[in-house]
């Protein structure tokens, strides 16, 4: 799972070419420690043979859902098999870049905090957005989580490496989310 991340765009410039960064200036002086469901987050998508970068509201609104409530993580073993995000997934995948993402490990009757991260100084989570008249919504992919981080939480995001990024928005995306294995160090907040 997956329902807060940091990410510091202002010093991860050097991630991305100079030109992407001069040409997207608001996204690159984002900068957030506690990201939020419900809050605007920068995330990249392809459109028109162009890498894309704007800021989506984190969690799809449905209006079956409860008032207040949005769809923050969505199961990447499921994704594909639900009416709502079938289309999603084939058709509006995006990557949401961060530095470290939390979890909480459930120790009755304490909550431990946790942050997680790759071994780069940015990374990508897997995700599918949808446009709405408010606006574009996005939801972050999760899965089973790897056997060094289960004792924490049973699932944990898809994170896309830089070097498929480009398999992640061909047709050929499946792959990422049936075998992907991403290599995560955590500690203890």
């Amino acid at each position: 799972m997956c329902g807060r991340y940091s990410l510091n765009l202002e010093n991860s410039k050097s991630n991305f070419k100079k030109d992407t960064v001069t040409k997207f200036p608001k996204i690159f002086s984002f900068k957030n420690t506690d990201i939020s469901p419900s809050s605007e987050n920068p995330v990249i998508f392809f459109n028109n043979k162009e890498y894309l970068f704007e800021l989506f509201k984190w969690g799809l609104s449905y209006d079956w859902l409860s008032k207040g409530r949005v769809l923050f993580n969505l199961r990447s073993e499921t994704v594909s098999d639900k009416n709502f995000s079938k289309d999603l997934i084939m058709k509006k995948r995006c990557l949401v870049p961060f530095n470290s993402y939390f979890e909480w490990q459930n120790i009755s009757p304490l909550k431990k905090k946790f942050i997680l991260q790759t071994k780069e100084k940015i990374s990508y989570f897997a995700a599918v957005y949808r446009e709405t008249n408010e606006g574009n919504e996005y939801s972050i992919l999760t899965k089973a989580s790897e056997q060094n981080i289960k004792h924490i939480h049973d699932r944990s995001p898809v994170i896309v490496p830089k070097k498929l990024v480009k398999q992640w928005f061909s047709d050929n995306y499946f792959g990422i989310l049936d075998s992907l294995s991403v290599s995560i160090n955590y500690s203890e907040v």
